[in-house]
């Protein structure tokens, strides 16, 4: 459903590889844009929410136990998890639960009871039955519109059109042999091991997708758990739903507006433009600090908040440029014949991407928060408060670790144990993530600026002279 459509179509337009190419992936973004709100309705059709058996005593706030008759009492086991004590006046005695915070609460739309105890395995966020129905919808556009595919005959070709029907621009650029576009190009086994070009342009698209990646999951979680909390009023969750279709909007628009302007400006330049991102993720952790440090107001945050937004939504339009223009870049470098071929190994540094990228930035954020946990617990002054939340001393290392593992301890309750005016490490979680992103965006610029012209005419005369760029004739059956 990705590699044959992109590929067809570069064969019936070959004079505007870009610009065909941006249009068909052009639909992967505007999926992106339109489908955020399709599927949380379908999400939310499906979402049963978890039982809610009552709230906890505040300790913090010097509610003690004797005053807290009408709140849950819980016991922590040696394995970190809690359960309802035999004491609580409200509750089932031994019951697994779980503890929800005021911003736990906020992210989860179908949650109406506010923050408190909730029974653990109870419940459903319906991600499952929405994906197997979206898995069943999307298979079946697929199969449809495979019926109305087909490549053109190997003898076609378009007419030769003069510079002034091409456009001057086009021409120079992508060097355009309109006859025998299609009928030549490298065999995909000889570019992807005896090329320089290839494993360059494979690194190119490998930091940059990671830097994608990075930037769509750090951005989403910096409006929620970041802007969210710094400007209320200002950024809600209607402003955050806006936020997320606006990303997909801006990749629509960079898979379709960068490839078309690659026909102009050629393929390398337009990956070397890409590197303005670099900026965007290095300052988007200063950004934040910065609205931390103001005052909260709307007119003192408002000009972080859209330079975020704006910026972010830019950078976006990078992500979604670098796999439309990645096409026509493989059928310039090494010739329109194998391109699909070339393009399919191209695309294991997205595979690649998609999983060390998630893993190495879910690592970075995992040391962010046991950092943060850390500091918050060397704050903690009341100590009876801590022993009544957690059912342990807060000197004892061990029971800390554990519970640590097993989730009961986490930012958000010891944000309700420290002393006032002790500032929210939340906002400083997604710095190393940006930085380390920034950083791989950079390399795949070097990569992509390194990157020479190919003379495929004379590498394949090179080949064919060898007896390397001959086909093989079919095996004949020895039965």
């Amino acid at each position: 459903m990705y590699l044959a459509p992109i590929t067809t179509v570069m064969k019936w337009f070959p004079d505007r590889r870009g610009l065909a190419t941006g249009i068909a992936l052009s639909a992967f973004g505007a999926g992106a844009a339109i489908a955020p709100g399709i599927i949380q309705k379908i999400v939310d059709y499906f979402a049963v929410a978890p039982e809610f058996i009552g709230t906890l005593a505040d300790f913090a706030h010097g509610e003690n136990l004797s005053a807290a008759n009408t709140h849950v009492e819980l016991i922590t086991l040696p394995d970190g998890s809690q359960v309802i004590a035999n004491s609580s006046p409200v509750g089932e005695p031994g019951r697994p639960v779980i503890v929800a915070t005021e911003l736990d609460v906020s992210k989860l739309p179908n949650v109406t009871r506010g923050p408190g105890v909730y029974a653990l395995g109870t419940g459903d966020t319906g991600v499952s039955k929405a994906l197997g129905s979206l898995g069943l919808a999307y298979g079946a556009l697929g199969l449809l519109g495979s019926r109305f595919m087909m490549v053109p005959h190997p003898q076609w070709s378009l007419a030769p059109l003069d510079a002034k029907d091409r456009g001057e621009g086009v021409g120079k650029n992508t060097d355009i042999r309109i006859n025998e576009n299609n009928n030549f190009g490298l065999p995909a086994s000889y570019v992807t091991t005896n090329t320089l070009q290839f494993p360059l342009l494979w690194l190119s698209v490998f930091g940059n997708a990671t830097g994608g990646l990075a930037l769509l999951s750090s951005s989403k979680l910096m409006i929620t758990d970041i802007w969210t909390g710094v400007a209320p009023s200002l950024v809600t969750t209607s402003f955050a739903t806006g936020y997320v279709s606006a990303l997909g909007i801006g990749m629509a628009v960079g898979r379709f507006g960068w490839s078309a302007l690659s026909d102009y400006i050629g393929r390398k330049n337009t990956y070397a433009l890409f590197g303005v991102g670099i900026p965007i993720m290095g300052f988007a952790p200063t950004l934040c600090h910065s609205a931390v440090a103001s005052s909260g107001t709307g007119d003192s945050v408002l000009p972080l908040v859209m330079t975020f937004y704006g910026g972010s939504v830019l950078a976006i339009t990078f992500y979604g440029g670098i796999f439309s223009v990645l096409p026509a870049y493989i059928a310039d470098l090494f010739g329109q014949k194998h391109a699909g071929a070339i393009h399919g190994k191209a695309l294991t540094a997205w595979a690649a991407s998609a999983v060390a990228g998630p893993m190495g930035l879910a690592c970075l954020r995992s040391n962010s928060v046991e950092s943060a946990t850390q500091e918050l617990l060397r704050t903690v002054e009341n100590v009876d408060a801590f022993h009544n939340t957690f059912g342990c001393s807060a000197s004892d290392t061990e029971a800390i670790r554990t519970l640590i593992d097993a989730k009961t301890i986490t930012i958000g309750r010891l944000m309700e144990l420290v002393p006032p005016g002790t500032i929210d490490p939340t906002p400083f979680l997604c710095d190393s993530t940006c930085y380390v992103a920034a950083g791989l965006m950079g390399v795949s610029a070097l990569a992509n600026l390194s990157i020479q012209p190919l003379d495929v005419k004379k590498t394949l005369k090179d080949l064919k002279a060898t007896g390397m760029g001959k086909s093989q004739p079919p095996q004949k059956n020895s039965n």
